[in-house]
């Protein structure tokens, strides 16, 4: 690897430290590319998700240097930058690759695809519950009417979707999980009312019953606004998304960090 990309939050700390890995990097013959190899992202999970959304190509690597609070997806802490730093310089990193979800927004004015690494939130944009149906390879399953719905990979099962009920999902497991915010369980709807799990080979479809509605879809906490959503298709992605590992770094461990350490 000999290109790279930083992608930085704005706070006085995790500028020096960029400052520093771009001034070192380019003395020792990386070059800073909008193609990159390998995509350094410092801050927080936010910081990574912005860094996804930006550079990510199949054979893209990303690395975290956590400067916050928690970040779930960086390696890294703020006290080993040069440790990192020295990793990028003189060795060669195991790349481990981590599913996506592909959502195709049918419109009436076409179609548009995103991948999320993390999750997808549909919310009706008022204050009003709405109706989708929920189809599973092209079965009905169930007809929702709440809030809205998490769709989220199996690194992000730990987000949103845990603080809803979600199980943690390991992203070994090519998946998607979905959970269901404030459903309406009467005589006339009648959902699971648990989250569940779909594998790769599974398609879901999920059909507002009114289109003309204004809806909101959050991808990776970008927020997007669509009316006349006729169908909304999610699977797994046959891409995935290589993230740098210069060490090894157990993903329960991860969990029992954010969750549990004390």
């Amino acid at each position: 690897m000999k290109t790279f990309q930083l992608v930085v939050r704005s706070d006085h700390y995790s500028r020096q430290i960029a400052d520093r890995y771009k001034t070192e990097l380019e003395q020792n013959g990386w070059h800073m590319s909008e193609q990159p190899e390998l995509v350094i992202a410092i801050g927080g999970d936010g910081t990574m998700l912005e860094a996804f959304h930006r550079y990510y190509r199949t054979d893209v690597a990303f690395v975290g240097l956590h400067t916050g609070r928690l970040g779930f997806y960086a390696d890294w802490d703020r006290e080993e930058a040069e440790e990192l730093l020295n990793h990028i310089l003189h060795s060669e990193p195991k790349v481990v690759e981590y599913p996506l979800i592909e959502f195709s927004f049918e419109l009436q004015e076409g179609t548009k695809r995103f991948f999320a690494l993390n999750e997808a939130i549909i919310k009706s944009k008022n204050l009003s519950t709405f109706v989708m149906e929920i189809w599973i390879n092209e079965r009905l399953f169930e007809t929702f009417r709440g809030d809205g719905m998490i769709f989220s990979t199996p690194s992000g099962s730990t987000g949103y979707n845990h603080s809803v009920g979600g199980s943690i999902l390991h992203p070994s497991f090519e998946a998607i999980q979905v959970s269901e915010l404030a459903a309406i369980n009467n005589r006339e709807f009648r959902t699971l009312n648990r989250s569940f799990v779909l594998p790769r080979h599974h398609i879901l479809d999920i059909y507002p019953k009114n289109p003309d509605r204004d809806i909101l879809v959050g991808i990776d906490g970008l927020e997007h606004s669509f009316v006349g959503l006729t169908r909304i298709r999610a699977k797994v992605a046959q891409e995935k998304v290589g993230f740098a590992r210069y060490r090894p770094f157990p993903f329960w461990q991860r969990v029992r960090e954010k969750f549990i350490n004390d």
